[in-house]
């Protein structure tokens, strides 16, 4: 009996840490993406600008001529929906296995390599579009100032979020953690 009680004490564990991932990708999905600091060489200062994954405005592509300018957002949505979907996938599994003791393997597998792609895709994703805004969003400010764009604090709390979470569905495949 003991033995059946330490491993429910462990897929709760594995659980919540499934929770706690799917916590970060969300609050990843609602705070800056991208950071703009603009460095003022007259002044001596330096302002950040974040640019949110929902922000309407600042996401535009417009086309001048046969050219496209500006930044898409698309792909940092779509890495964020993979990501989340591979936790709950992960989360249901972890319910279902902690309740009903039933133990679907080939589910918890395919929620651990969805997650895994999916933090590989927001990590990619940020750093796109950082480099799209340095294309499409960085005017030249001639010696005044000058514009760097780095990945923000969603980028980096969704792919740290999708790590965690896969690794805590992940050792839920493992008869030790079982």
């Amino acid at each position: 009996m003991a033995k059946k009680k330490s491993g429910n004490v462990m897929g709760f564990v594995l659980l919540t840490i499934i929770l706690v991932a799917l916590v970060l990708v969300v609050v990843g999905m609602f705070v800056g993406q991208v950071v703009m600091t603009t460095s003022s060489k007259l002044v001596g200062q330096s302002e950040s600008t974040i640019l949110k994954l929902f922000d309407g405005d600042t996401w535009k592509v417009t086309e001048l001529g046969d050219k496209k300018i500006g930044v898409s957002n698309v792909f940092g949505i779509i890495s964020f929906i993979v990501t989340l979907a591979g936790l709950v996938v992960l989360l249901l599994d972890g319910i279902v296995h902690y309740v009903l003791g039933k133990d679907l393997k080939i589910i918890r597998f395919i929620g651990v390599a969805v997650t895994i792609v999916g933090a590989v895709l927001i990590l990619v994703a940020g750093l796109v579009m950082a480099g799209q805004c340095k294309d499409g969003l960085g005017l030249d400010l001639g010696d005044l100032a000058q514009n760097t764009f780095s990945a923000g604090a969603g980028v980096w709390l969704g792919f740290i979020g999708g790590l965690v979470g896969a690794v805590g569905g992940g050792l839920a495949l493992f008869k030790k953690f079982n």
